[in-house]
């Protein structure tokens, strides 16, 4: 609910204020709250389909990009990446959330959890 909260947490300790938020970083935030309420959306989508294939596909399409989101994450935090003691909410939402669901998107896509469809 706060995009320059959201931007200067995304490194914990880091020496970014909320003074260096600019209308770039406004446009970064917003345009990644877009891009994530249109994976909800999608998702939504995937549940009530009738065709098995098209979960099946988005589930492998957003655990490759779980990939990436984590190590965007990897990039940006360093050493501190390894370092868990030192990651806030934010940091344990973007690696911690990624990895439980990209654990469970793999499950789902071999069938462990019973027949997707």
């Amino acid at each position: 609910m706060d995009p320059k909260k959201y931007y200067v947490d995304q490194v914990p300790r880091s020496p970014i204020t909320s003074a260096a938020f600019t209308s770039n970083s406004l446009s970064l935030v917003l345009q990644l709250g877009n891009v994530l309420l249109l994976l909800a959306f999608m998702a939504a989508i995937c549940c009530w389909t009738p065709h098995r294939e098209v979960a099946i596909y988005y589930l492998i399409a957003v655990a490759l990009a779980d990939f990436g989101h984590i190590y965007a994450a990897y990039s940006a935090l360093g050493p501190m990446f390894w370092h868990v003691s030192q990651w806030n909410d934010l940091t344990w939402g973007n690696i911690g959330a990624s990895a439980f669901l990209n654990i469970n998107r793999w499950a789902t896509v071999l069938g462990l959890f019973g027949r997707v469809g």
